[in-house]
C-alpha cells in the first residue's frame, strides 16, 4: 500500500469541496498509521530530532503566510502534506539503503506516473490543446498532451525526468535490465507526448552523463551549475525575444499569445520590490496574490501563479531574509550530498536545480516534483546519519 502514497496524494490535491477534505483526512490517516508502525524500530532521537525541525518549519512558513499574506484552508493542507511524507518517507529510509530507497521512489513515481496515463487515455485523449513541436521536429504532425493529474505542465514533467535517471540507476545496477529500460523508455515517450522541451534536453543530457560515468563532467557540473543556469537564462532571452528558434516554437509562442519567461520575471521583480515587503516577503501565493493591476489586465486570461524560477519565488514569499535561510538549506543539502558519494543523487540534485531556474521547483506550489525532492532529501540525511554512526 505504501507505493500508492505519491498517487493518492496527488488525487487528493486534485479533488475539491468536500471530497478533498474527505480523501485527506483518510490519506493522513493511512500514512500517519505506516509511519507510526516504524517508528519503534528506530533510534528515536535521530527521528524526534528530524521530526522537530520540519514541524518547526512548516509552522513557521504559515505563521509567517498568516502575518504577510492570507492563508486558505488548502494551503495548510498542502503544508501538512508536505509535513507527513517527509516525516514518513524519513522514517521509512532509516534503516534503507540508497538503492532500496530509490526503488521505493521509483515505484510510488510510476504508479502516479501509469495511473495518470491511463486515466489520460480514458477520459482526455482526444484533446487537442496545441501543436507537438517536437514531434514536428521529425515531420510528424501530433498534439501537445496535458496529463489530467498534474499540477503544471513542466511542473508534472520535471520528475519524469528525474525518474528517468533513477531507472538508468537500476540499469547500471541490476540484471533486470530490459524492465528498466522499459521504464526509461516509458519517461522519455511521456516526456513527448507533453511537448516538455526543456526537461527532456536535461533528461538526455544527465542521462548521457551518468550512464558513461563522465566523472570530470560531473564534477565539472558541480562547481558550476550556475554558469549553466545563466547559459539557460540567455538562450531564453534569445528564444523568447529573436526569430532563431521559430521552428522550435509553438504557435502561441511565434504569434505572441504565450506569456514568456522573460515577461513573467520583469512582473515578478516587481512584485518582489514592492516596499518593504522586499525585506520579509508577501507570505504564500505571494505572486499570484500581488500581481500589478497592469499586469492582471494584460494577462487575464493566463493565470500566473507562480514567478517561474526557485529564486525569485523565494523572495517574492519569504523575502532577502528567508532567502538567505532557504539558500543556506540548500547549500548545506549540497554539502551533505558531496558528502554521501552518490553519483546518482548529485546528478538528481543538480538537475533539480537547473530545473528550477525555469520553474518555481522545488516549491510550495510544485506537489509532484517537491514530493520528489523531499524523498530524496530523506535518503540525503538519512544516509549520512547512517555513515556518522558507522565513523563514530
Amino acid at each position: 500500500m505504501i507505493y500508492f502514497y505519491v498517487l493518492l496524494l496527488r488525487i487528493v490535491a486534485y479533488l475539491e469541496g468536500p471530497a478533498k477534505i474527505i480523501s485527506f483526512a483518510l490519506v493522513f490517516t493511512l500514512i500517519s498509521y505506516s509511519t507510526l508502525k516504524r517508528v519503534k524500530s528506530i533510534k528515536k532521537n535521530k527521528a524526534t530530532k528530524f521530526i522537530f525541525y520540519v514541524s518547526a518549519l512548516v509552522f513557521l512558513v504559515l505563521i509567517h503566510g498568516s502575518l504577510y499574506g492570507n492563508i486558505l484552508i488548502r494551503d495548510v493542507a498542502v503544508m501538512l502534506t508536505y509535513w507527513i511524507w517527509a516525516v514518513f518517507a524519513y522514517i521509512y529510509f532509516k534503516d534503507k539503503t540508497t538503492k532500496e530507497a530509490l526503488r521505493f521512489i521509483l515505484i510510488s513515481f510510476l504508479i502516479f506516473n501509469v495511473a495518470n496515463y491511463i486515466y489520460f487515455k480514458l477520459y482526455f485523449s482526444d484533446q487537442k490543446l496545441g501543436l507537438n513541436s517536437i514531434l514536428g521536429l521529425f515531420g510528424i504532425y501530433d498534439y501537445r498532451i496535458f496529463f489530467p493529474l498534474s499540477s503544471g505542465a513542466n511542473v508534472f514533467t520535471s520528475q519524469l525526468g528525474l525518474n528517468a535517471i533513477i531507472s538508468l540507476y537500476f540499469i547500471k545496477q541490476n540484471k533486470r535490465k530490459f524492465l528498466y529500460f522499459s521504464i526509461f523508455t516509458f519517461y522519455l515517450y511521456m516526456l513527448v507526448l507533453a511537448d516538455s522541451r526543456l526537461i527532456i534536453l536535461l533528461t538526455l543530457l544527465f542521462s548521457t552523463i551518468y550512464w558513461f560515468s563522465l566523472r570530470q563532467i560531473l564534477l565539472f557540473f558541480k562547481k558550476t551549475w550556475w554558469i549553466f543556469g545563466l547559459i539557460i537564462i540567455g538562450l531564453l532571452y534569445i528564444f523568447y525575444n529573436t526569430a532563431f528558434f521559430d521552428g522550435f516554437k509553438r504557435a502561441g509562442e511565434i504569434e505572441g499569445r504565450s506569456i514568456s519567461r522573460i515577461e513573467i520575471w520583469t512582473i515578478a521583480i516587481q512584485v518582489v520590490f514592492d516596499g518593504v515587503n522586499a525585506v520579509f516577503g508577501h507570505g504564500l501565493n505571494g505572486f499570484e496574490n500581488n500581481l500589478p493591476d497592469a499586469a492582471k489586465e494584460a494577462y487575464e486570461s493566463q493565470r500566473l501563479q507562480t514567478s517561474h524560477n526557485f529564486i525569485i519565488q523565494c523572495l517574492i514569499d519569504f523575502g532577502l531574509f528567508g532567502l538567505s535561510i532557504i539558500l543556506l538549506i540548500m547549500h548545506n543539502i549540497l554539502l551533505l550530498t558531496l558528502k554521501l558519494k552518490e553519483p546518482v543523487i548529485m546528478v538528481l540534485i543538480i538537475m533539480l536545480l537547473l530545473i528550477g531556474i525555469t520553474e518555481s521547483i522545488p516549491s510550495f506550489y510544485t506537489i509532484e516534483p517537491t514530493l520528489f525532492f523531499i524523498a530524496i532529501l530523506s535518503i540525503i540525511i538519512t544516509q549520512n546519519e547512517r555513515k556518522n554512526i558507522r565513523f563514530n
